[in-house]
């Protein structure tokens, strides 16, 4: 099922970097297994004019690596809206104090220079709302980057799980 609202805010999110160039930002929080991975990597499903791609470890903490990777992604889907992932990263990382403030500190050298005229939505996937608001913190010297400091994906209610399951399993089993 498709996030409405995560799919009408990268509308607004192109449609502002379309005005004025650059790139935009998405620090998005949601419980585990809200569904915040699945909303975002199948975007390109439901905007046939994005490409979604989740960034490695090593592409996150190096901005060459990052560039590069933007790059590649750029040649080979020319045209399209770039939507890079980064789920959760700062689960399993050591220092990850430092993390929000050098990754934005990569993309908003980005957006003024290398990747001006490349349209980019990166987006943060989080299970911590302190990490959420470290994130919208680091974004306060390009705050135009930022499109939306507060996003939450909400997974179904759990009066919907036993339905959920229930057709989950039928379709696997049949």
């Amino acid at each position: 099922v498709p996030n409405l609202n995560l799919i009408k805010l990268i509308k607004k999110a192109d449609k502002a970097i379309r005005i004025s160039g650059g790139i935009r930002f998405i620090p998005i929080f949601g419980g585990s297994g809200s569904g915040k991975s699945c909303a975002s990597v199948e975007l390109s499903t439901h905007l046939p004019e994005t490409h979604t791609f989740t960034l490695n470890p090593s592409e996150i903490e190096d901005k060459s690596k990052l560039f590069e990777r933007i790059i590649k992604e750029q040649k080979y889907n020319s045209g399209k809206i770039l939507i890079p992932i980064i789920d959760q990263f700062e689960e399993n990382v050591a220092g990850k104090e430092s993390i929000p403030s050098q990754f934005i500190e990569f993309i908003s050298l980005f957006d003024r220079n290398e990747l001006k005229n490349i349209p980019t939505i990166f987006i943060w996937l989080t299970t911590s709302r302190e990490f959420q608001s470290s994130l919208v913190v680091s974004t306060r010297r390009n705050k135009r980057i930022l499109a939306s400091s507060d996003f939450e994906v909400k997974g179904p209610d759990k009066s919907e799980w036993t339905k959920i399951i229930n057709d989950t399993f039928s379709i696997h089993n049949n």
